[in-house]
């Protein structure tokens, strides 16, 4: 399997900013419209995604091309780190694994999701970022949310 590492470009920081940035947005389409919903679950995923390959980056300097959430925890705790997880948590890693699923229109077997999966994702995201390292959590405090992947994030007036 591929695997990407440090030597690559890839740091905590960065894949945190846009796990950061991926679950803030999917909160924001959990409450706009249902017809986000699909966009905020797939969203969630993705965040979560980030967060434990960033704790895998951290421990073992690497990160496999693998989407399952369940996969990557289990990566984790087999290099010997823990995570913690209540029941709860457990249950809401996978349903985000399903979640991986609305990237695409799927008309069997759909995939059950409305707003009320965000306060599950919100606490699983929570747990995942107060257990992280304290250098990754120093380093978070530290994040400028308008500077992301070498580029600086501004509205632009029209017309310009």
């Amino acid at each position: 399997m591929k695997k990407f590492a440090r030597q690559n470009g890839f740091s905590e920081s960065e894949l945190l900013r846009w796990a950061i940035d991926h679950l803030d947005s999917a909160k924001i389409l959990f409450e706009a419209n249902p017809r986000c919903f699909d966009s905020a679950g797939y969203l969630s995923h993705l965040g979560i995604e980030l967060i434990l390959k960033a704790i895998l980056l951290s421990g073992r300097n690497e990160f496999p091309n693998e989407h399952s959430l369940a996969k990557l925890s289990n990566l984790i705790e087999t290099y010997g780190a823990k995570l913690n997880f209540t029941n709860e948590h457990k249950e809401t890693l996978e349903v985000l694994d399903s979640f991986y699923e609305l990237r695409y229109p799927k008309t069997l077997n759909p995939i059950e999701i409305g707003d009320d999966d965000w306060s599950n994702i919100e606490g699983l995201y929570k747990h995942l970022i107060s257990n992280l390292p304290d250098q990754i959590q120093q380093d978070l405090r530290q994040i400028h949310h308008t500077e992301k992947g070498n580029r600086l994030l501004a509205r632009r007036k029209k017309g310009i």
